[in-house]
């Protein structure tokens, strides 16, 4: 089921502008690649290598598993070749291995759920991927330009049975300009995606082997394709259009506003490259509110997302020399996602710098197979805050604290399934993730930086170190850590 995560993300805190609490505010803003190319004053460029570790004591979503280690290399630039145009870019490589995932032999299993492959036995599965990103923008006069690329390869398999193997190649480009009149920056941005992946499931032993099945929502099962047809690929993408309205000074009102509608359709190689479903996603955010940047900081703005999943199956008639006519198709899945919070960030630059940031919000998730009809609804409001710090320790040190506490508490919730028309497995599975679905979370999350200039030049040292848990309220917790090291230049 695609929801939020209920694990909180708490990005990097460290030295520069670039990544101070005050500037989450603006990641929405920066996918216009014409404003984010404004964005900063001076360069600023890092390369690190990085260590994540991530542990449930139970799988809280099976498809998920119970935790990964990763580890990372990275590096990323961002230059003013000149007043008026600017670069910047990000190359990474991450390689590791999730554990314990079940009911899942697809990648990007959010995106693509329900529409996966999945079987009973699952396992751990290893992990690399690679991500490139560049961009540019100039400006000329009162107008700003800008355009960049996303592009992420990734590769998951498994080295016993079942074993699994996915591939993607994920393009993103994106193209924006804005208008700066008196007083505020005019923004619009459009981007394009491409998604592949291909996707099959082997066994060597002749013994043991067990069904692959084609999930189609809330337990239900392809079953006419479900067994040996183990041989898949995803072809997807769309388009999103973003609106900016930002106050030049970094006072006043501010809105973002994102529409867009993606395709992911499952398709059977192995059956002459048959449509066996298709995912439509479609998805509306709003970030508005007044914001005051300066010595003293302060931004009260609420954030609301709606997203519509939409699910079609294509009924199939008898094989005709290998081909396969499409007799008609249905719409049977129906999930509708509403998250919207009310957001406050208050803070002071001095010789040290502060941050509180404050959040109260509302989410909705209702799913609803249509025949023979599941359901399965959840609600819940959650809070969460902030607190960053960051101060001058002798006269090339920084240090960087942060710390967040968060809970999210459920206020209703339902699962109705026929058990009868359900494979007995996928009841059980159903009913184990229903059971954190509807669970109460408290969430804690630290970490701590510390940067050392090196010498007169500009290159600076850094170490990071992030710890967290999530408990739930059925008894079992979540524990992550990352260990960060690295230059900036």
């Amino acid at each position: 089921m695609a929801t939020t995560s209920l694990v909180a993300a708490t990005p990097d805190s460290v030295l520069t502008e670039h990544q101070q609490a005050w500037n989450l505010l603006d990641a929405e803003t920066w996918k216009n690649p014409a404003l984010h190319g404004q964005a900063f004053k001076t360069a600023y460029s890092q390369l690190a290598i990085s260590l994540d570790l991530t542990e449930q004591t139970e799988a809280f979503t099976l498809q998920k598993g119970t935790g990964s280690t990763l580890y990372d290399i990275e590096a990323d630039t961002y230059l003013r070749l000149s007043d008026h145009s600017s670069v910047w870019g990000k190359a990474s490589y991450m390689t590791g291995k999730s554990r314990n995932i079940k009911w899942n032999s697809v990648s990007d299993y959010e995106l693509l759920e329900p529409y996966i492959l999945a079987d009973t036995m699952g396992g751990n599965t290893e992990r690399e991927r690679y991500v490139f990103e560049g961009g540019y923008a100039a400006k000329v006069g009162s107008i700003l330009m800008g355009g960049e690329m996303l592009f992420r390869a990734e590769h998951e398999y498994r080295t016993i049975d079942p074993r699994m193997r996915a591939i993607v190649t994920d393009l993103t480009l994106r193209g924006g300009v804005a208008y700066e009149t008196g007083t505020y920056l005019l923004g619009a941005a459009a981007e394009a995606n491409i998604y592949k992946q291909t996707d099959n499931v082997t066994f060597y032993r002749e013994t043991g082997v067990i069904p692959e099945f084609q999930m189609t929502g809330l337990g239900a099962i392809y079953v006419r394709f479900s067994g040996e047809v183990n041989n898949l690929y995803f072809n997807g993408g769309g388009a999103q259009l973003y609106l900016n309205v930002q106050p030049r000074n970094g006072q006043g009102l501010f809105t973002n506003i994102t529409i867009g509608e993606h395709r992911y359709e499952r398709i059977a190689a192995s059956l002459n490259s048959l449509p066996l479903t298709k995912l439509y996603r479609e998805e509306a955010k709003l970030q508005a509110g007044w914001r005051k940047s300066g010595k003293t900081d302060l931004a009260i703005y609420a954030d609301a997302q709606y997203i519509c999943r939409l699910g079609d199956e294509n009924m199939v008639g008898s094989s005709q020399s290998n081909s396969y006519p499409i007799l008609t198709t249905l719409t049977m899945y129906k999930n509708n996602i509403i998250d919207a919070s009310m957001n406050m960030v208050y803070g002071r630059r001095q010789h040290s710098s502060w941050h509180i940031a404050m959040k109260v919000g509302y989410m909705q998730n209702h799913e609803k197979y249509l025949e023979p009809e599941r359901k399965q609804n959840v609600s819940r409001i959650y809070s969460q805050l902030s607190a960053q710090h960051i101060t001058g320790l002798g006269k090339k040190g920084t240090l960087t604290c942060a710390l967040t506490g968060g809970y999210h508490k459920n206020l209703d919730s339902q699962l109705s399934i026929p058990v009868v028309n359900t494979e007995t497995a996928a009841v059980m599975m159903l009913n184990h993730n229903f059971r954190y679905l509807k669970a109460d979370y408290t969430i804690v999350n630290a970490q701590i930086r510390y940067d050392y200039g090196i010498g007169t030049s500009r290159y600076a040292m850094f170490g990071a170190l992030n710890g967290g848990a999530t408990f739930c309220s059925e008894s079992e917790y979540e524990q992550h850590l990352a260990v960060k090291l690295g230059i900036t230049f």
